[in-house]
């Protein structure tokens, strides 16, 4: 049983509320007397008292750790103060000490303590026997009162109560020693709140559990049974591997008779390797808690690696790794595939494993439960080019590329970093398109695995059609509502000039054309190059305006049931928009009630969530004659409703009485906006 001695300010403050062994001191006997506060330094108790010659005496206060000296009755100043804290100091008392107050010398005088020491009968330790034991044995000590003696204290703070010995009498005690007892001096104690300690003068070595040798276990593999010889094997606890977990073992007594080779050995201990287990040291721990090394393991690993096929392998495939310790193989790593995959099936000479669409060129990495690994290299199916067709081929125009694999390629790279995804639907033959940018040079195939192949030179001729060489730097800003100057060739060809689809203004001179890029443009916008004999279209980045707001009908009309006072507002006005734009609605109200019904090209009523009540607007909606517009958010559900419900070219139709519209628009923020008008009235037929 451990007993660990801590002194608590708690404690110490019960000690000096019981008065039995609290002294403060002082050199004049005066309560009020504050020398022994000098520089922070006080004394509260010291003890025990009666106290042991040869035993330990401590002071408990505050500032102890400052005390330089002590004097006791009868001996020397003693300086050899062993410091526990700064509020506990312990002394030796000296086989001469007599009987008197004790003096604590400190830097700026002396602390005199209130009460006298004294002495208990002299307990003495003189023996141990045997100086070596282990665990279980009995263990006899000889000295003197030792029927005084409480408790026999082993390192590291394991006691013994006197209720356990075996034997106890004046001059021996007998005792068992405990499992857990560790090599060191031995303590026999009073048992008192401030104890009497009296240390063995020689240590008492504690047997602890030994093996003949300790083994290699280089290359041996998880499900191995290990067996260690060595003596006093029943005192271990625990068998922990390199990665401190234990593991189960069994011990066994062996007949010394038929030990001759193992001369000394009387236990074997057998474990299993766990699944798990790595590099390192195998260590038993004995019930004192002390780790003793038995083995040191290097785990077998995969060898002699032989991948089947090696080469011109693709996703799907089926790969066959045979070698030594292929049965330790628990997850292969394809090159660029993060996750592992578990092979389909294995031996110990063999695995087989399916190769990741996602696979590339590299090395294929075979792990083992004990976190070991080892590799064997592998290369992907590449696609190849034989041919071009046409060759050379002009810019903008379609190149077909023949040769073998071409189905495992995602990307076509043209010189000048041109690059174009592709789908290809043979692995004989892949169409593609070449940038009117395109230069002439080495054409890089991008496969799906992301590995890229070099291809032979592809002649590209310049367009004969109007075309840009070199598109805007990405680092230059191209604002909506701005003019877009910009180099081309073949201009003399160009006939109109196209943003997002609609025609926008446009200047060429000199070799250089001006675009005016409409306001309502922004993001990824289309930027069509039209001419006589051919057209190209490019995708720039446009900084977008901000707030756009597009007229789609000019007043004023007063509306009606009638065809004659009916708003009428084209599907394509609605073509392209996002959720989130903004029908707005400019009116002026009459003095009589009136509504304005908001219908699909259908002629059903269009719920918006701003009105509540199914698609109208009507003067109870305000109460106030003075508000003059109504702004209505095209929600995906209702843009879906508009667009799916347009009919003879109409996505809204406005109809009702005593409103006067002035003025129907599209708000939309830095995109797309409505792409047509409507003046007027519209007469249905």
């Amino acid at each position: 049983m451990n007993k660990t001695y801590k002194l608590s300010a708690l404690w110490m403050l019960c000690l000096i509320i019981l008065g039995s062994l609290s002294f403060t001191a002082c050199d004049n006997g005066d309560e009020e007397d504050t020398n022994q506060y000098v520089g922070g330094i006080q004394l509260n108790v010291f003890g025990p008292s009666p106290v042991a010659r040869g035993g330990e005496l401590r002071f408990l206060g505050s500032g102890m750790n400052k005390v330089t000296g002590v004097v006791i009755p009868g001996c020397d100043e003693i300086t050899d103060i062993q410091v526990i804290s700064d509020n506990e100091i312990r002394v030796t008392v000296p086989q001469i000490a007599e009987p008197g107050l004790v003096v604590l010398h400190i830097p700026n005088g002396e602390i005199v303590t209130k009460t006298k020491l004294t002495y208990t009968e002299p307990v003495g330790l003189d023996a141990i026997t045997p100086k070596s034991i282990k665990a279980g044995q009995e263990l006899t000590l000889t000295g003197e009162y030792l029927n005084l003696v409480k408790e026999v204290i082993f390192a590291d703070n394991v006691v013994v109560k006197s209720a356990a010995f075996t034997k106890h009498e004046r001059k021996e005690i007998k005792l068992i020693v405990p499992n857990e007892a560790q090599t060191g001096k031995i303590i026999i104690s009073d048992g008192a709140e401030i104890p009497n300690w009296i240390y063995s003068a020689e240590s008492l070595t504690v047997v602890l559990p030994s093996v003949s040798k300790t083994l290699d276990l280089t290359s041996k593999k998880p499900g191995d049974v290990i067996t260690i010889e060595g003596e006093d094997l029943d005192l271990v606890k625990q068998i922990l591997m390199p990665n401190e977990k234990p593991v189960d073992f069994t011990i066994v007594k062996m007949d010394i008779a038929a030990t001759k080779s193992t001369a000394g050995a009387k236990y074997k201990l057998n474990f299993v390797l766990p699944e798990d287990a790595s590099d390192g040291a195998v260590v038993m721990v004995a019930y004192s808690g002390v780790k003793v090394a038995i083995a040191n393991i290097g785990m077998a690993v995969p060898t002699s690696l032989v991948a089947t096929p090696a080469a011109d392998i693709k996703g799907g495939d089926v790969i066959s790794i045979k070698g030594v310790n292929m049965e330790l193989v628990t997850s292969v790593t394809f090159p660029g595939v993060t996750d592992k995959v578990t092979p389909n099936s294995k031996t110990a000479t063999e695995i087989k494993v399916t190769m990741p669409d996602a696979a590339i060129s590299g090395n294929l990495v075979l792990h083992t439960a004990s976190g070991y690994s080892a590799s064997v290299a592998i290369s992907t199916l590449k696609p190849e080019v034989m041919a071009y067709n046409p060759s050379p081929v002009a810019a903008g125009n379609d190149v077909v590329l023949q040769g073998k694999h071409l189905d495992l390629v995602s990307a076509v790279t043209f010189a000048g970093d041109k690059k174009v995804s592709v789908s290809p639907t043979t692995s004989t033959e892949l169409k593609v398109t070449v940038p009117v940018d395109a230069e002439s040079g080495e054409v890089i195939l991008t496969m799906k695995n992301g590995e890229t192949v070099k291809c032979a030179t592809l002649e590209v001729s310049k367009p004969v059609f109007c075309y840009i060489p070199v598109l805007p730097d990405a680092s230059q800003e191209i604002h909506a509502g701005k003019i877009l100057a910009i180099s081309v060739q073949n201009g003399d060809k160009l006939t109109n000039v196209q943003v997002n689809g609609a025609t926008t203004q446009y200047i060429f001179q000199g070799g250089t054309l001006n675009v005016l890029i409409p306001s309502n443009a922004g993001g990824e916008t289309a930027l069509k190059l039209i001419s006589s004999n051919g057209e190209v279209t490019y995708t720039i980045k446009v900084i977008a305006s901000g707030v756009t707001e597009t007229v789609l009908f000019t007043g004023p009309l007063l509306i009606t049931w009638s065809d004659g006072g009916r708003v009428i507002l084209p599907a394509t006005a609605f073509t392209g928009l996002t959720a989130g734009a903004i029908l707005k609605i400019y009116f002026t109200q009459n003095d009589n009630w009136g509504q304005i019904q908001i219908n699909n090209g259908n002629w059903s009523t269009i719920s918006f969530a701003e009105l509540g009540n199914g698609g109208y607007i009507t003067t109870n909606t305000y109460n106030d004659k003075t508000i003059t517009s109504q702004e209505l958010v095209l929600t995906t559900d209702v843009l879906s409703i508009i667009n799916s419900n347009a009919s003879n070219g109409n996505a809204i139709i406005m109809q009702g009485s005593d409103f006067v519209i002035d003025k129907v628009s599209v708000i939309t923020k830095g995109g797309v906006s409505a792409k047509a008008r409507l003046y007027k009235i519209k007469n249905l037929k």
